[in-house]
């Protein structure tokens, strides 16, 4: 993930080290299955009102997952988001592997659902 390390501040970078004791390969299989899941529940999903029950029980799903790799810290929160900006830049292997979750409309109604909650 060094090619990652560009879109982190140093201070973003150091918390995601400390971060790292969190990973293993169960919580890995497990984060990707939610992941997985969630992607495929919003692609699901896409014809529902943004600020409804459905889209906004989504949002909250995807805002923990979020939650639980940037520990809700804002500094890796910004990273993550530039990191996600950027994707057509990202290495080949790495949009390879996120393949399945390059649905635009379901990056898109996410953002509205997140929209719609806060107001």
């Amino acid at each position: 993930m060094d090619w990652s390390k560009k879109y982190y501040s140093q201070e973003a970078q150091a918390k995601i080290e400390e971060r790292k004791q969190l990973w293993s390969p169960e919580n890995q299989e497990r984060w990707s299955r939610e992941w997985s899941d969630l992607f495929g529940d919003v692609e699901a999903a896409l014809g529902e009102d943004p600020a409804g029950e459905i889209a906004q029980g989504l949002a909250a799903r995807w805002k923990k997952l979020v939650e639980a790799f940037t520990g809700r810290d804002p500094q890796i929160t910004a990273g993550l988001s530039k990191m996600h900006q950027d994707r057509p830049n990202w290495p080949a292997g790495m949009r390879q592997r996120m393949q399945p979750f390059s649905n635009k409309r379901v990056w898109e109604f996410i953002q509205k659902a997140s929209a719609a909650g806060k107001a």
